[in-house]
């Protein structure tokens, strides 16, 4: 019977192991970059604190002001973070996405942290018109897409 090499038996295991356990750094960033990357299609889409990216014929902040400026605040902050997880469940691997949902709190904090950074770039003036119901969307709208997400891609 044909043995396997003791080196390629090695490297089949590191790959293997490599690709189940993706370094967590890298994974941050790749999600960091597909967040960037959405903040520009969702703020042409829904600008919010008033920055347009791009202007277009769709405005949600508009449709979420007719309800109410509280819940636009919880709303915008939902989609912007919303869309970014829903990205990533397209791009990344589903062992990538696996480790996101078992680092859910992370995840989660790193996209409204980043999140908030990137609307005081653009506008250090922000925290004026900085909402906490805002916030709390953000949190919310990446929580629960990172969940829901994964549910249906049927992880546990």
């Amino acid at each position: 019977m044909n043995q396997i090499p003791e080196q390629l038996n090695q490297k089949i295991l590191n790959e293997i192991k490599t690709r189940l356990n993706p370094d967590l750094k890298i994974l941050f960033l790749k999600l960091f970059f597909i967040h960037v990357s959405t903040a520009v299609v969702t703020l042409s889409i829904c600008p919010q604190f008033g920055f347009a990216l791009f202007r277009t014929n769709i405005n949600l902040m508009d449709v979420f002001m007719k309800i109410s400026p509280q819940f636009c605040d919880f709303a915008c902050g939902a989609f912007f973070t919303a869309a970014s997880i829903f990205s990533a469940l397209v791009i990344l691997s589903r062992d990538e996405l696996r480790v996101l949902r078992s680092k859910q709190i992370y995840s989660t904090l790193m996209l409204a942290l980043s999140s908030v950074g990137f609307l005081i770039m653009l506008n250090p003036q922000l925290f004026v018109q900085f909402t906490f119901l805002w916030l709390i969307g953000c949190i919310g709208g990446s929580w629960l897409s990172l969940d829901i997400g994964t549910r249906v891609l049927k992880f546990s």
